[in-house]
């Protein structure tokens, strides 16, 4: 059994290294060798016995020999490897378990126990072979492997009886520690109940995992134990202590992978109801440990999928487990553990940098070390160290330096455990006292130290930068994320930059744009720290931060000494000069952190966390997919980046108002706790995430329809983060000042969105609000504008739109108004400062007036008076400014009318001031404000008539409402009035003024003669008299008052007795000498003066403007909130429409691509060279790649503002002013002030469609022409782009509205079919103004109304207008952007590689046709003579300059039949007969059409009629839509066509069509369209459509009938068609075919070529047409008839010339297709070669120059600008590898992008920049000039569907393609132009598409993988494949295909695929399909035409084409020229 096991394996293995001899030398061997030779002697004679030995005792003696041996010394272990000692153990392992041949029966408990201990002998011998040696363990694992051990192991497992001491055994070895090898043996009889606890007391024993193999061969046996529950607990639970106990555990199983099939078994568990709930348990909580540090993409990808059930519902288990692991933030790290270091070592140097130092690391300490101090960085010579960092065992750092050697300085500051801490050292030469060290933790400086620097060595040396503990007292345990060394001190602030960028930034501070790698969190923590330095320190300290933060920190390269990432050591063939700078010594792992929320943006981004809260259905889902989405947010830069870009909050918003009920308290926390609110300390809310609280927190309408507790809650929040929180300082001014948050509030208390209890909630929301932000514009004058419109305003808004008035609360305007008017007064009175802001910001006085107006509720006037009370508190000349305004005489006019007991209190409140608040007590009152005592006195004189008339207490009005108690009003005011008297000496001298004595008894005089009139005297009544009469007896008394007013007063006292004791004698017993007047004649006349008061005339023209105000201030209010209502509904349908974010994920090769699902294709509008449409595009949902505008980020980082001082608006003097100043200027002045004027957005609809920054400058709308229909729409000119939406046009009033809802007149183009898009589902063009190429006026049926406008992007747009005229404008318009833009060479653009006649063809060709003028078809036309044009080209330009255009199906390219032979089995292109009389139209091709013809053109001349030849033309839309009918969009044309029906179903046959239009009398006379010579899928019915069945043989109607030569291939009839179309023949006979259709035979009688006259040019004016009927008769004839295209000729058109080879151009001799023998290899290199050993990656045209340019790998220059060139990978001065983009200009870096790890990338053009990276992702950036010079390159577009990293990618512009390669097995098409996804071409899972390249001529596609090359169509067809592992296997050898690229030729006859291998050999391969069998369809197949070795055999890694010669470069950086003879 032995032998049999041994004997392959030996004989695979003999070769193995053996050590080698010893040498002998002179002295004598030491007794340690000789010892040590023995012992490597017995081992190599144990090993080989073990391989013979047959015995199982001896086996086992044996085995411990070799035990031993091993545990003399180490040196043995080699000995045993080299010994095949691994094998032989194994071997003796399958071997312990046979059954024994022995003649004695031996017991069986001893045979187990026998066994058992061979089984721990291998197993221990085994394990002490392995530890501690790498190379030992490496061999095991790839040469024995073990799944060797696990088969040995299966017989074992088989038996009960070894099972659990065998499991053991294998976890011991995965332990190094066979004490627990009896554990699962222990455990057995345990029950779940005891098992943790036992587990748990075993926990000491466990430790680090030592074999992490050796687990995960345990975990793989438990399947095939599935009997044995219990076991499978055990296992798990030690697996999840083992990550619990130690993160060094976590990572080895990490990296193992063993999260698959954990997540596999898991996901079974789920579904089996046997699996008992422990196990389930620990299996969640074992994957959550695993998760802990992330999954692969794959593994990710696989969660995500299982996390949507088939029906569309969540699994909640997997949603728990997404959960958790997305809370997981580790990154890539290195894990130390004991003895273990990094070094960087540096040549030539006398110590650390001697301008200074600063070393920054990002660490974790898992714990603190038990004994010893530990090393965690020093800086050592070759013989001592300079200086050292260490960790003490209380967590503080030790600090020595050879500076200062005396003692070590102890930081104070401990480092925490298990937390990652940013440390940062900065060191400076010792100068003076300056402090030369500084220490940072986290960002905030700890330690400063007056330290001298390091000293230097004497000579320069090697010296080591170390990180960690190298000597033998190793025991520490901790991470290191990153570690670099700057060669320059940074400023003071920066470490805390640094700090906030936090483990994850992994680059090199080389990016000017920081701040996009900030988290929120970071973000916020910055702006914060900004804020504390504003006014601490200067403003330059600051500023510089700020600088850093957004321009980059200015570290120049060359200063850093090098930057230590796990990176280095996780791709050592990458790392050119690195490998040779670091290493690692001891116990160091690299930490590959894959968290999910990375992999998430791996596999889909934000989007896949999206998807899932959009299929919440429960609460519970609702709140862990929020979790799930916000925690993938929190660490990711790139994950918020993409939120942000996608609109991703919005998108949330949107979803969550589906879902509003189901928001629960967790999720709301969930949700606000993302944006910064601290539930557990509402005092450190603060808002984060400016962008989330904008788009969710103020989205009312969401929050409305939550919940009432959410409501509530909602609401609250802002009272904690403006009020409660310690951050609203910052909250308000850097959150939410640019948010008008006061705006929407108020808009929002507008509406009926929250039910009556939730009110006060949101009025203290308001209150929080308005208090925060109490500024002008953004509170104080919309306030007071929303309170002038509504305390007053009863009218309604107006009628539309309907569906939004119905949000508007009118029923509670009033109550609403006053409620605002509370809080703001209330405001106003609480705070000087905000009061005097308030009055700064408006005529405080004026504001008085409006808010009263004419006639106030009761509240209203109650809060005017406060607000007056506090003004004059505030400020007592506000008396004197309101009286300026009549303000008191206007209160007296109103106030009355409002009068109740809270009016009544204001009022006395203005009048006694703070007294009126006190309410007496021991101060006297004192008299105010006198100025309001008179319309205290209004209101009295108007309240007791009332009282008189009042209802009785209690008893209700008509209308239902209870009475106001004007008793019980008059009562109160006469107490208070009578109190005053008594008491206040100020009170009684008011009635000085006669005019106050007056109004007090006009309202005794009207009581009296109320109550006269009624005879009513109530009790109440009676005591009001009372107080009435003694309040005018003690006025009479009064010497004040005058002798007459006295009378008067006495009079009515005698007039009021008498009403109450019917008492008519009429006179009280008084003193005449008491009430005599004793005021002398001057105090009389004082006093009367001084009671005069303004006239009437001021206060009516007072009373007129504040009503003209108000007016003004409700219309405009009115006009601001329908906008708000229409802004909102746009909104809210922006927002529907965000609904394409998820196509990615659910189309093809989505995350959750729908199985099965068919994909249906049509014609793409995008044109390649000749303006060919020959892609197709997905007719579905299009999977576009992620859109970056590049608009700001909302995480930035900006120096806060001062605060500003308020600015007090100029007083005037009050004794400065007269009565009548603020009546006219001032006044309006002031009016002004609060008329915001709201401008009408009629463009609202379409304005979000802009590029960010850009504005309208015009819009026209027009009809978007797509061959027969025609789209209505609006063309749009931007400030920089243009637009076309569809969907839309202008109104009458120029208002955007849908088309659909709009008259036809505004839209209808005569002649269109319309086909109107819902504009929420209507498509969007925009094209820069750099990117049109050109534009063309067009007529469209025969009227110049048409512009045809072309793209650099090789797209067309052909618009049609409502008039000439406004066609006419635009194109004026487009014109003068084109001048501007051609000030830019167009030459620079594109790429032009050296001069060739074939390269300038192809180039040019290539081209948008618009750049042809008439002038240019001479040029083209000469060319085409010279054969430097081919037919099809030339062709291609006149149709262009005729008008055809492929955009109008009327006016649709026209191409000739040039074969006639459609039934031979073989095609002779050879013989003539095959071609078809190109000197005759079709219809004149056989005698009989030619009579036919001519007798119809006869007949009707004979009748006056113009005449024709034929009643059909050789081209219509009829005709178009005929032959292109199986493909999309021109299916749905043809119906439209034929009246919504397929016609007659027999369609079609090539053969048939021929002699219907070349021989059948009855037939038609079309010509062809172009797709016959280029376009094989319109020829195959791809979308299964249903066409019927043929009438005569019932077959049914699928694809085209093909003729026998195409072999029923159509890309072969294409090919052998366009062969035809370029062939001898037709080239010298063409020009005939011309003259009939372009040239002076187009109208030409003799040559039988005259149409219906509609179809001519000029021959019919629809517009002149009025008559409705008649002009779509007209235009059905031009529909069928056709139109003939614009005549071009009027000569004969010359003969092509056809000398020399006619493939060729005119006097080229030689081509590669022609000649390839005589390809011959330069014998020296043709240019500069690179760097020796650095192969050549890339071979570049510089047309400048004309040379081609090599470069290496990762770099690549800019097409048309030699001296521009990117790089990526690597750094350039090798000291650190850089994820990054650099931009060199003369090589110098201008920009450089990090976090972009770039693997690929090519150049479209040379403003395009496409890039492939280990992400997975593929994407699109724009080069950019500036106007100085300055190249920069931006990101616009990410496109996702690869599962594997990008290692290859390659671009074609002509055709606007896309193809990148990936490691996951596939090439992807993609749309340049659009970044959209388009097909995927597979080579096999795992089979690495390393190679890709496009044939810019044709749009072929070669992809090559390892075993596989194929070529595709643009289309993705295959034509034909090479099985690589075939042809290697028949030269028996494989030498992989390393480069390859293909000969561009305008039209190739053959075609040329050139591949190159490591060999040194290029191979030149064709494809045909010359070798299909007879009768059996086409089968391509490669053919190679020769095979070139390069003089020299290295590897040619770089393959070019330029023209007709053949460049290749090789690994030794040489680059050869291959080419032909002269």
């Amino acid at each position: 059994m032995i032998s049999a096991i041994l004997t392959p394996l030996r004989a695979r293995f003999e070769t193995s290294p053996r050590l080698p001899q010893a040498t002998t030398l002179l002295q004598e061997p030491s007794p340690e060798d000789v010892a040590r030779d023995v012992l490597e002697q017995l081992m190599h004679n144990s090993v080989d016995k073990l391989k013979t030995v047959e015995d199982p005792r001896e086996k086992i003696e044996v085995l411990s020999e070799v035990h031993r041996i091993m545990l003399e010394d180490a040196c043995t272990k080699a000995v045993f490897r080299e010994r095949d000692g691994f094998l032989a153990v194994v071997s003796a392992l399958s071997s312990l378990a046979a059954p024994r041949d022995l003649v004695i029966v031996e017991p069986e408990e001893q045979v187990t126990a026998e066994i058992l201990e061979g089984i721990r002998l291998v197993f221990v011998i085994a394990s002490e072979a392995m530890h501690e040696d790498e190379t030992n363990s490496s061999y095991f694992a790839r040469h024995v492997g073990y799944d060797s051990l696990s088969q040995a192991l299966q017989p074992l497992l088989s038996k009960d009886t070894y099972r659990d001491q065998v499991l053991g055994f294998l976890f011991s070895l995965s332990l190094h520690d066979f004490s627990v090898s009896s554990i699962f043996m222990s455990l057995r009889d345990a029950k779940y109940e005891d098992l943790d606890r036992r587990i748990l007391q075993l926990e000491p024993r466990l430790g680090l995992i030592a074999q992490p193999n050796a687990m995960r061969l345990l975990l793989d046996l438990l399947p095939e134990i599935s009997s044995d529950p219990v076991l499978h607990y055990v296992v798990y639970k030690l697996l999840e202590r083992l990550t619990a106990l130690s993160h060094r555990n976590k990572v080895v199983l990490s990296d193992l992978g063993l999260f698959r099939p954990l997540f596999r078994s898991f996901l079974d568990y789920k579904v089996d109801p046997a699996m008992p709930s422990q196990e389930r348990r620990v299996m969640q909580k074992l994957l959550r440990r695993v998760l802990d540090l992330g999954a692969s993409a794959t593994d990710v990808r696989a969660i995500f999928r299982y996390a949507i059930n088939e029906d569309k519902s969540l699994n909640p288990h997997v949603l728990d487990l997404l959960r958790a692991g997305m809370k997981s933030k580790w990154t890539d790290h290195f894990s130390f553990e004991r003895i273990a270091t990094i070094k960087f070592s540096e040549d030539g140097i006398r110590g650390l940098p001697s301008s200074g130092f600063t070393l920054l690391m990002w660490l974790l300490i898992e714990r603190y070390p038990m004994r010893n101090t530990q090393s965690i960085f020093s800086f050592c010579s070759q013989s001592k160290t300079l200086f050292s960092i260490k960790l003490r065992t209380d967590g503080k750092l030790e600090l020595w330096s050879s500076g200062h050697p005396q003692t070590p300085v102890i930081i104070k500051t401990p480092l925490v455990q298990a937390k990652w801490t940013h440390f940062t050292l900065v060191h400076r030469p010792h100068r003076g006292t300056e402090n030369s060290l500084r220490l940072y933790i986290d960002g905030t400086l700890v330690e400063l130290l007056n330290w001298a620097y390091p000293r230097y060595e004497s000579a320069a040396q090697t010296c080591s930068y170390v990180f960690g503990e190298g000597s033998d007292d190793g025991e520490l345990s901790w991470c290191m994320a990153s570690a670099t060394v700057l060669s320059k001190p940074l400023p003071e602030h920066f470490p805390r930059l640094i700090q906030h960028l936090g483990p994850r930034y992994d680059s090199a501070f080389q990016s000017r744009d920081l701040v996009r790698f900030l988290t929120y969190e970071a973000a916020t923590g910055l702006n914060l720290f900004l804020s504390s330095l504003v006014g601490r320190v200067s403003s330059n300290e600051a500023g510089a931060l700020v600088k850093a933060i957004n321009n980059g920190m200015d570290i120049e390269e060359s200063a850093i000494v090098f930057s230590a990432t796990p990176a280095i050591f996780n791709q050592p063939p990458k790392l050119h000069q690195l490998n040779t700078r670091f290493s690692k010594e001891g116990d160091v792992a690299y930490a590959q952190a894959r968290c999910i929320d990375s992999a998430m943006w791996q596999v889909g981004g934000v989007a896949v966390a999206l998807k899932l809260v959009q299929l919440a259905s429960t609460t519970h889902e609702l709140s862990r997919t929020l979790g799930i989405l916000l925690d993938s947010l929190r660490a990711s830069w790139q994950n918020s980046e993409d939120m942000e870009r996608m609109r991703g909050y919005e998108i949330l918003s949107s979803i969550l108002r589906k879902k509003s009920q189901l928001i629960n308290v967790t999720a709301y926390e969930t949700l606000f706790e993302f944006i910064g609110m601290n539930f557990r300390i509402p005092e450190s809310s603060i808002i984060q995430n400016a962008v989330a609280y904008r788009a969710i927190a103020l989205d009312f309408e969401l929050w409305s329809r939550t919940r009432e507790e959410i409501q509530r809650q909602h609401l609250e929040h802002f009272s904690t983060l403006l009020v409660l929180s310690r951050y609203k300082r910052f909250n308000v001014r850097q959150r939410l000042s640019s948010m008008s948050v006061t705006k929407q509030l108020l808009f929002v208390w507008q509406t009926n969105w929250y039910p009556p209890e939730c009110l006060p909630y949101l009025q203290l929301a308001m209150q929080s609000v308005i208090e925060a932000t109490f500024t002008s514009d953004e509170t104080i004058k919309p306030l007071i504008s929303y309170l002038a419109a509504n305390l007053y305003d009863t009218s309604t808004l107006p009628a539309s739109p309907m569906s939004a008035i119905s949000a508007i609360d009118t029923m509670h305007k009033l109550d609403k108004a006053e409620r605002i008017l509370e809080v703001l007064v209330d405001l106003l009175s609480s705070l000087k400062e905000r009061h005097r802001t308030f009055s700064v910001a408006l005529p405080l006085t004026r504001i008085c007036l409006l808010l009263l107006g004419n006639n106030p509720s009761p509240v209203a006037a109650q809060q005017a008076l406060n607000l007056i009370s506090a003004s004059i508190d505030f400020n007592f000349s506000f008396v004197r400014k309101f009286e300026l305004v009549s303000g008191w005489t206007f209160l007296k006019s109103v106030i009355p009318s409002a009068w109740n007991a809270n009016v009544q209190a204001a009022a006395f409140r203005v009048l006694l001031g703070r007294y009126w608040e006190s309410k007496g007590g021991a101060i006297q009152p004192e008299i105010v404000c006198a100025s309001i005592f008179p319309t205290i006195l209004a209101s009295l004189d108007r309240e007791l008539p009332l009282a008189v008339s009042q209802v009785p207490s209690g008893a209700l009005l008509a209308d239902g409402s209870s009475s106001v108690d004007h008793e019980t009003l008059c009562t109160s005011l006469m107490e208070v009035l009578i109190h005053l008297q008594a008491t206040s000496p100020t009170f009684r001298e008011l009635f000085k003024s006669q005019q106050t004595t007056l109004a007090c008894i006009q309202a005794f005089k009207s009581f009296v003669n109320a109550l006269q009139t009624s005879g009513n005297m109530r009790a109440g009544l009676a005591s009001v008299l009372d107080k009435l009469k003694h309040f005018g007896l003690t006025l009479a008394l009064d010497n004040a008052v005058s002798g007459g007013h006295k009378r008067e007063l006495l009079d009515l006292i005698e007039t009021s007795e008498t009403l109450v004791d019917n008492n008519q004698n009429g006179r009280t017993s008084i003193d005449p000498e008491l009430v005599a007047d004793r005021r002398s004649l001057a105090r009389r006349l004082t006093s009367s003066r001084l009671s005069l008061q303004l006239g009437e005339r001021t206060m009516t023209k007072t009373m007129a403007r504040i009503n003209n105000w108000q007016a003004t201030i409700v219309a405009t209010e009115a006009k601001r909130l329908r906008k708000n209502l229409l802004d909102m509904q746009e909104d809210n349908r922006q927002k529907a429409r965000l609904t394409e974010w998820d196509i990615p994920l659910t189309t093809e090769r989505g995350l959750w691509e729908v199985p099965r699902a068919r994909r249906l294709w049509q014609l793409d509008e995008t044109e390649g060279p000749n303006r060919v449409r020959k892609r197709l595009e997905f007719t579905g949902q299009e999977q576009e790649g992620s859109k970056v505008d590049g608009t700001t980020s909302s995480r930035t980082v900006e120096v806060p503002m001062a605060e500003e001082s308020n600015t007090l608006r100029m007083e005037v003097p009050p004794w400065a002013e007269a009565y009548e100043v603020s009546t006219a200027d001032i006044a309006i002045s002031e009016d002004r002030q609060l008329l915001e004027e709201v401008v009408e957005d009629k463009h609202r609809r379409i304005r979000h469609q802009l590029e960010p920054g850009d504005v309208i400058e015009a819009v026209s709308t027009i009809t978007r022409i797509t061959g027969v229909d025609s789209s209505p729409g609006l063309l749009i000119f931007g400030h920089t782009h243009l637009y076309v939406l569809d969907g839309l046009i202008e109104g009458e009033d120029g208002e955007i509205i849908d088309a659909a809802d709009a008259p036809k007149r505004l839209f209808f183009v005569p002649g269109s079919i319309i086909e109107i898009h819902e504009s929420r589902r209507a498509q969007r063009w925009s094209w820069s103004y750099d990117q049109i190429a050109n534009s063309s006026e067009r007529t469209f049926l025969f009227r110049n109304v048409a512009l045809e406008i072309y793209f650099r992007d090789s797209r067309s747009l052909l618009v049609a207008f409502l008039a000439p005229k406004q066609r006419g404008d635009m194109q004026q318009r487009l014109s003068s952007i084109l001048n501007i833009q051609t000030s830019v060479s167009s030459a620079l653009r594109t790429p032009n590689p050296l001069r060739s006649p074939f390269v300038t063809r192809m180039m040019n060709s290539a081209k948008v046709f618009s750049t042809f003028r008439e002038d240019g078809l001479l040029s083209a036309q000469r060319r085409w003579q010279t054969r430097e044009l081919s037919n099809f080209a030339y062709l291609c330009i006149l149709n262009q300059l005729s008008g055809r255009t492929p955009s109008d199906a009327t006016q649709y390219p026209v191409f000739p039949w040039v074969l006639q032979d459609y039934v031979s089995e073989e095609l002779d292109l050879s013989d003539r007969r095959v071609f078809r009389d190109l000197a005759r139209p079709m219809g004149a091709l056989t005698p009989a059409r030619r009579d036919a013809a001519q007798s119809r053109y006869e007949a009707l001349g004979s009748i006056g009629e113009k005449p024709f030849h034929y009643g059909t033309h050789f081209s219509s839309s009829m005709i178009v839509c005929h032959f292109l009918i199986r493909l999309a969009p021109f299916t749905n044309m043809f119906k439209t066509l034929q009246g919504g029906d397929w016609d007659l179903p027999d369609r079609f046959d090539i053969g048939r069509s021929y002699s219907s239009a070349a021989y059948d009398i009855r037939g038609d006379v079309r010509e062809l369209i172009p797709e016959f010579f280029m376009l094989p899928e319109f020829l195959e019915n791809l979308d299964e459509l249903d066409f019927g069945v043929q009438q005569n043989t019932g077959e049914r109607i699928h694809h085209v009938k093909l003729p026998p030569w195409a072999k029923g291939d159509p890309l072969l009839f294409i090919a052998m068609h366009r062969k035809a179309l370029e062939s001898d023949y037709v080239s010298e006979n063409i020009h005939a075919w011309i003259d009939l259709i372009w040239g002076y035979k187009q109208r030409d009688p003799e040559s039988l070529n005259v149409f219906h006259p509609l179809s001519y040019e000029g021959s019919i004016d629809l517009d002149s047409i009025t008559d409705e009927l008649e002009r779509e008769a007209t235009v059905g004839i031009i529909h069928n008839f056709g139109q003939t295209p614009r005549k071009l000729f009027s000569t004969p058109h010359p003969t092509r010339i056809m000398h020399g080879m006619s493939t060729l151009p005119l006097g080229t001799l030689h081509g590669v297709e022609e000649d390839h023998a005589l390809l011959k290899q330069s014998t020296k290199p043709t240019i500069r070669s690179l760097p020796r050993g650095t192969a050549v990656k890339s071979l570049v045209p510089d047309p400048i120059s004309e040379r081609i340019i090599a470069h290496p790998a990762g770099v690549l220059s800019i097409p048309s600008f030699p001296e521009e060139h990117i790089e990526w990978s690597f750094s350039r001065n090798g000291r650190f590898l850089a994820k990054e983009i650099r931009v060199v200009i003369d090589g110098k870096v201008v920009q450089s992008v990090e976090g972009e790890d770039c693997t690929c990338a090519v150049f479209p053009d040379s403003e395009n920049l496409v890039t492939g990276s280990r992400d997975f992702i593929v994407r699109l950036w724009r080069v950019s000039r500036s106007s100085h010079g300055s190249t920069r390159i931006s990101l616009t577009h990410l496109m996702r569907v690869h599962s594997a990293e990008v290692v290859c990618v390659a671009a074609s512009r002509p055709w606007s393609v896309v193809v990148s390669g990936s490691s996951d097995g596939s090439a992807v098409i993609w749309d340049l132009n659009r970044a959209k996804y388009i097909r995927s071409i597979w080579h096999g899972e795992g089979a690495e598409v390393h190679l890709v390249a496009i044939n810019d001529s044709t749009g072929y596609i070669a992809t090559c993988s390892q075993g596989k090359l194929w070529l595709h169509t643009v289309n993705a067809r295959p034509i034909a494949a090479l099985d690589l592992a075939e042809t290697g296997r028949t030269r028996g050898f494989l030498s992989p295909i390393t480069s390859m690229a293909f000969l561009e030729r305008e039209y190739s006859h053959l075609g040329i695929l050139a591949t190159a291998t490591s060999d040194g050999k290029v191979t030149l391969r064709t494809w045909n399909a010359d070798k299909t069998p007879k009768g059996e369809q086409a089968k391509w197949e490669f053919v190679t035409l020769r095979e070139l070795q390069a003089q020299k055999s290295s590897a040619i890694t770089a393959l070019r084409f330029v023209g007709e010669d053949l460049f290749h470069g090789d690994s030794t950086g040489h680059t050869y020229r291959w080419s032909l003879p002269e």
